[in-house]
């Protein structure tokens, strides 16, 4: 029986640990393909708000970090550079699938010419990769390639379109924002001259350049017609007490009397009369004050809307934002990928993992059966 289970774990261990450490061996040895890394850093700023040159992670951070504001576009960026939109635009400049077409002992490095859009995708996400640092605020951006000069060019394109990309993002915010702005002071603007015009029209029909100064000025008069009415009246009286009432002087007062009078009834008539509808002055200076509180609300509108596009631009100036390289893409000189100590390492730990447990599951199982 101890021969038996001694033949089974031997057995076992060349299955599960000899078979595949040779396989990987062979793998990293004759088939693997050596992969170069060229790396950047960079980060999305406010434009003019820094210099723009590049400078040193640490300068970076000693300077006050990544503008807050900046770090959406900067999740923005990432997205794009591991998108589809990306992939296409190396695919146009650069021929991106032939790099990787060209080899074929790597399997799992080989990318076929006529695989689908998807797996292409895929498969660009595993040699281009972007991370975003929360701490620092930097997008550090690896690119793996078959050589050290491919993998400089294809980050160097990546990091020019991501330059479009931002300035294209920015001006597009900023651009919308202030035409909205502008198409609001247009519309307050034409609001306020058809309002300007109404004013005008009304002040034709009605042959008044300020119907609510005309009608004050009319009871101005009234008031005045009035008081001089009843001066007069008051003198009447005093002859009336001395003279008779046929005295050349009676008749005179009376005279002046009756024609005051009737200058006030007619000027209380074109102020309030109602014998023509709608043209008593006091109704013509109400609907005035209507006409004129109109324009004037247009008016504070079309200040507000101005003075909210001046905002707008002075927004839109802070919107601007520009890529700045803090880490420019290096030449590699010599492959990073794979590392096939270390993998061969790994992979043996893994197996001996693996074997350990199979062993122990199956010396319990033949315990079990004893």
């Amino acid at each position: 029986m101890t021969f038996k289970n001694t033949s089974k774990t031997k057995t076992l261990a060349i299955w599960m640990v000899v078979v595949p450490m040779l396989l990987g061996v062979l793998y990293y040895t004759v088939f693997a393909a050596d992969r170069y890394v060229s790396s950047a850093q960079a980060v999305v700023r406010q434009a003019g708000s820094e210099s723009s040159a590049p400078m040193p992670g640490l300068a970076l951070m000693i300077a006050g970090g990544v503008n807050p504001s900046s770090r959406e576009e900067t999740l923005y960026l990432r997205e794009y550079i591991t998108s589809i939109d990306m992939l296409k635009v190396l695919q146009k400049d650069l021929n991106w699938n032939d790099h990787y077409n060209q080899q074929v002992l790597d399997p799992l490095y080989w990318l076929s010419e006529s695989a689908p859009q998807e797996d292409v995708l895929k498969f660009y996400r595993r040699v281009v990769q972007a991370r975003y640092d929360e701490t620092t605020g930097l997008l550090t951006v690896e690119v793996q390639a078959l050589t050290p000069e491919f993998a400089e060019q294809v980050l160097q394109a990546i990091l020019h379109e991501s330059e479009r990309f931002v300035d294209e993002l920015s001006h597009n915010m900023a651009l919308e924002q202030v035409r909205f702005a502008n198409e609001q002071m247009e519309v307050a603007r034409e609001n306020y001259s058809s309002k300007q015009q109404e004013m005008l029209e009304f002040q034709n029909v009605n042959e008044l350049l300020n119907a609510q100064a005309s009608a004050e000025s009319r009871a101005t008069i009234i008031g005045s017609l009035e008081a001089e009415l009843t001066k007069e009246r008051a003198s009447l009286k005093t002859l009336q007490s001395t003279l008779g009432n046929t005295t050349p002087q009676v008749r005179q007062q009376r005279v002046r009397i009756k024609a005051l009078e009737q200058q006030l009834d007619a000027e209380k008539r074109t102020l309030t009369s109602n014998t023509k509808a709608g043209g008593q002055l006091n109704v013509i200076a109400a609907k005035y004050r209507d006409v004129e509180m109109a324009v004037g609300i247009a008016e504070q509108s079309y200040k507000a809307s101005v003075v909210a596009v001046e905002n707008a631009r002075i927004e839109a100036g802070k919107k601007i934002r520009s890529l700045v390289k803090i880490v420019t893409p290096n030449m590699p000189q010599e492959a990073v990928y794979p590392t096939r100590v270390y993998n061969l390492a790994t992979l043996f730990i893994v197996l001996l993992l693996i074997y350990g447990i199979a062993a122990f599951v199956l010396a319990t199982i033949e315990d079990h059966r004893d």
